[in-house]
């Protein structure tokens, strides 16, 4: 009869020391591994939120400038004014470019747009009734530069419209707008462009987290968050002159710099480390303004 050997109670124990070793080793890998998985898709998710808002923001921005405005502002005629109509550190209120081409036609009241593709229009998108107001250059006197300037009228309703021959009879945009310039000042070809006010804010969300948000003061809309989760100072707007000095005068602005710090929207590790903390990042981006060089 051949004798049965097992395995001794030290061996057992040897055996299971190795195990819980080797376990707690994967473990500790995996842990790890996932806490840096999620490190990464945490501060991924924000990189991607503040690339999106590098990129919308200081194109708004963008379109602000300076015109001539001599209809429905107030001043005396040939006033330069701003399209900055509030300014503070955290927030911004402007007249926002929406889409600008050329007048192929007229009547009383009314012009027609180019905006059949020929390649005289661009927009981000068609001009809204009620919610944009049109700008068109006025050449008034043809041998005088210093009466030109630019009118704002307000749009009340479109429809199909026709270009002049001169342009091919093209179907184009006829604008319906209010407040009236003089007759022959409007001439065809004169550049336009339409605007609706926006004002961008930070505000502390229902979440207590901070975020960007954007609304249309010209469509009556309220804040809509856009950007965020952001840093309680994630946006900041500074404002310079053509000197490069801070101002706080709209229609001294040149240049404005724009920061962004965000942040992610859950806690993570830094370092291998297990002590959670939002992770943060910034941009910032100099923006300079439409007609700057004046």
């Amino acid at each position: 009869m051949r004798a049965r050997h097992g395995f001794t109670l030290v061996e057992l124990l040897i055996v299971m020391v190795l195990f819980l070793i080797v376990s707690g080793a994967t473990f500790s890998l995996l842990t790890n591994t996932q806490r840096v998985s999620r490190a990464q898709a945490e501060r991924t998710d924000m990189q991607t939120n503040m690339r999106a808002g590098a990129l919308i923001v200081p194109a708004e921005l963008r379109t602000i400038g300076y015109d001539r405005d001599v209809t429905g502002t107030g001043n005396a005629a040939g006033t330069v004014m701003s399209d900055i109509l509030g300014m503070a550190a955290d927030s911004i209120a402007f007249r926002a470019v929406r889409s600008s081409g050329i007048i192929c036609n007229t009547a009383a009241n009314s012009y027609v747009i180019d905006n059949g593709g020929a390649g005289f229009y661009t927009g981000y998108r068609a001009p809204v009734p009620g919610r944009d107001t049109l700008m068109v250059f006025g050449e008034m006197n043809p041998s005088v530069t210093g009466d030109d300037a630019w009118f704002r009228k307000r749009i009340t309703a479109s429809a199909a419209g026709v270009c002049a021959a001169a342009y091919g009879s093209r179907v184009g945009t006829a604008l319906t707008t209010v407040d009236a310039v003089p007759g022959d000042s409007i001439t065809l070809g004169a550049p336009f462009h339409t605007f609706e006010v926006m004002s961008y804010k930070l505000i502390q969300g229902a979440d207590n987290r901070w975020y960007l948000n954007a609304r249309s003061l010209s469509g009556g809309e309220a804040y809509q968050p856009m950007l965020g989760p952001l840093a309680p100072n994630g946006f900041r707007l500074d404002y310079f002159d053509v000197n490069g000095n801070v101002t706080a005068v709209p229609r001294d602005v040149r240049t404005i710099r724009v920061t962004l710090i965000g942040q992610s929207t859950n806690r993570v590790s830094s370092m291998g480390s297990s002590n959670q903390q939002l992770a943060v990042d910034s941009v910032v981006t100099r923006v300079a303004l439409r007609n700057a060089m004046r």
